[in-house]
């Protein structure tokens, strides 16, 4: 599996090269490495199977101006039958505050959750989530493919219920699509996620380069400042359209997505209640936290030393868990050994099962005192 494409991206990152790093910063330094060798022209190898809650109202403010980052995507996976911001990065210390502001197959038969009865709600504490507004005119979030802020955009949608639905962002890997995206998340999450009323959002890599900072420094895939602002609008328009639940809003993603969907649950604190990186994290420590008030709950997935592209993205996945775990997040790390994106259907089950156990503001979390009795043994509460 190749994370490179064969377009030429834009290889300085925020301090100008790898040699500068190599002491504070080994992946990041990598990364950089990297930039310096020809660019690979083969095709990339076939990837594995690659409610309102009690507690403070939602504040809704106004979004942020225009800004581009570069862009990330998957890994290049086979179809398997699935349905057809906020300024530019800054290299501040991660705990920062900002002022004001699951591959795997789609198996029809594979178990989802929505059979089981529905736990107690979890306890909430704090302030609600902050809500943009939408920036303009809203887009169409039905099932289908929307161009959306220069975006080509898969939208599954449920039909709107009483009971406020989840949204559920999936970011592709590099040279990937919102399409393969969908392949990679189990039928069972999105039929759970589209009979409780709500979305999965993925988009595709345009292949420009955008407002922000490239989260990989190198690739070129997604970007913190355009590419979030593009999740502000989608956030904004599913809860005052859609009736999306303001406190239901995760974020998950395979390789360069993985990474964005790290980048965006710091970047994003303010409403990201969770996030389940599938081969992800970060590349280094440049991505600050919106609100240190807020830390979404985290469960990484990777498979520990046999998922390496360019990085070994066990160690990307540390190092995200180094970064929320100080800031007070919950952090459940699963080591599935399975390679690159290489996470079964059944972990992308249990990674969406602990997304919906952690709604915005939930403390203490449901699993503090032992994961769930049916969680497999590779996953550890850290």
């Amino acid at each position: 599996m190749n994370l490179g494409t064969n377009q030429a991206r834009p290889c300085a990152g925020p301090w100008g090269s790898g040699a500068a790093l190599g002491g504070v910063w080994p992946l990041f330094a990598a990364l950089l490495v990297a930039c310096s060798a020809p660019a690979d022209d083969g095709e990339p190898e076939a990837g594995a199977p690659t409610e309102e809650m009690p507690g403070g109202a939602p504040v809704v403010t106004p979004a942020a101006p225009n800004a581009q980052a570069p862009d990330l995507g998957a890994p290049g996976l086979e179809p398997r039958g699935a349905p057809g911001a906020s300024g530019e990065g800054n290299p501040t210390p991660v705990g920062v505050v900002q002022p004001g502001s699951p591959g795997a197959g789609n198996d029809d038969d594979a178990s989802a959750s929505s059979g089981d009865p529905e736990p107690a709600p979890p306890p909430v504490t704090g302030a609600g989530p902050v809500i943009p507004e939408p920036n303009g005119e809203c887009p169409e979030l039905t099932t289908g493919t929307h161009q959306i802020l220069g975006l080509s955009t898969e939208i599954v949608a449920g039909e709107p219920q009483i009971e406020k639905g989840p949204l559920l962002f999936t970011w592709h890997g590099t040279g990937g699509s919102g399409r393969q995206a969908l392949f990679q998340l189990p039928q069972s999450v999105q039929r759970d996620i589209t009979q409780r009323g709500g979305i999965v959002v993925a988009p595709s890599d345009n292949g420009q380069v955008r407002a922000g900072t490239d989260v990989t420094f190198v690739l070129g895939v997604w970007y913190d400042g355009a590419d979030l602002q593009f999740a502000d609008q989608i956030v904004a328009c599913a809860v005052k359209n859609h009736n999306v639940d303001p406190r239901q809003i995760y974020v998950t993603g395979c390789s360069a997505g993985g990474l964005m969907a790290g980048v965006m649950s710091l970047e994003r604190s303010s409403y990201v209640a969770a996030v389940a990186p599938n081969s992800g994290g970060v590349t280094a420590p440049t991505f600050r936290i919106q609100d240190a008030a807020h830390v979404p709950a985290v469960m990484t997935m990777h498979g520990g030393s046999t998922d390496n592209v360019i990085v070994n993205f066990g160690e990307t996945s540390q190092a995200f868990e180094d970064i929320m775990k100080p800031l007070g997040a919950f952090v459940v790390e699963c080591n599935h050994g399975s390679g690159h994106c290489g996470a079964p259907a059944s972990l992308h089950e249990k990674a969406w099962e602990f997304m919906l156990a952690h709604p915005f503001g939930t403390s203490p979390s449901p699993y503090a005192a032992a994961l769930p009795a049916d969680f497999p043994d590779i996953c550890a509460i850290q």
